[in-house]
């Protein structure tokens, strides 16, 4: 069963509720910012289809997190009717700050840490296939630690007129390590050290409750990546491996909820 951790964003939106909204006027004190404004084309003479309307102001400092947690057990899926005997869950909890810099209007670039951490337990399932061929396993359990870091250009595009709602997409650069146990019966437990290089697309929908504070989801949709995998046993080096990967298509465990509060 999926479900989503928001409880924190609502408690976020009260403490901060009170501040008072960003800076209405540029570094000049001019003129001021008009959020829902038409940005203009680079090109001004051509009549754009769509309309881009300001929703992140040039100047504009962001600071946010991100989270992601979803678990599973075999007791309420409907998706392992194939398995007897079933017994299995697995949770991940996925968290991660940031922080960015608005260079244009609608345009921010920005740098984000993040930290997984993935079990599983399966104690006994006996697989029948086609009513020849059955397996049965028991008494394996994995846990995964991952941490990373990454860098990313936002670009938004504003779809009211007030400036409160709009999408947006970010191309990112990142790195992780990830760091796998697992242990199987009375054999010796094992792990495996995967690092990972890669380039993301992830777009995503982006309101303002209040100038100050807005409520994102995302999603990574395709990402290219080279990673390194080092399996142990023992403390022993057993095995090593190392690939491209190019993936493209939607994964519920990429999807993310953030906060983030403009300054």
């Amino acid at each position: 069963m999926m479900r989503t951790i928001n409880g924190f964003i609502i408690a976020c939106l009260l403490v901060v509720a009170g501040l008072p909204a960003f800076g209405q006027s540029d570094e000049k004190g001019n003129d001021a910012i008009i959020l829902g404004r038409e940005v203009m084309p680079k090109d001004t003479a051509s009549r754009s289809r769509f309309i881009n309307r300001l929703i992140a102001p040039k100047g504009e400092w962001q600071c946010g997190l991100s989270v992601m947690y979803a678990d599973f057990n075999s007791s309420n899926s409907d998706y392992m009717l194939m398995f007897q005997g079933l017994d299995a869950k697995a949770s991940m909890m996925s968290i991660a700050p940031e922080a960015a810099y608005t260079f244009k209007d609608n345009h921010a670039i920005g740098v984000k840490f993040n930290y997984s951490k993935l079990g599983g337990m399966l104690d006994a399932a006996t697989a029948d296939l086609l009513g020849n061929l059955s397996l049965s396993v028991n008494d394996i359990s994995a846990t995964s630690n991952s941490i990373g870091g990454s860098v990313f250009q936002r670009t938004y595009v504003g779809i009211d007129r007030q400036g409160r709602f709009g999408i947006f997409w970010d191309y990112i650069l990142g790195y992780t390590r990830t760091k796998t146990h697992f242990v199987s019966g009375e054999s010796a437990p094992s792990y495996s050290v995967r690092e990972k290089v890669y380039l993301a697309f992830a777009p995503g929908v982006v309101y303002f409750p209040m100038n100050n504070i807005s409520i994102q989801a995302n999603i990574s949709i395709a990402d290219l990546s080279y990673s390194c995998t080092t399996a142990y046993e023992d403390g022993n080096e057993v095995g090593i491996s190392r690939g491209w990967k190019a993936l493209a298509g939607l994964n519920l465990l990429n999807l993310s909820f953030g906060l983030t509060l403009h300054l």
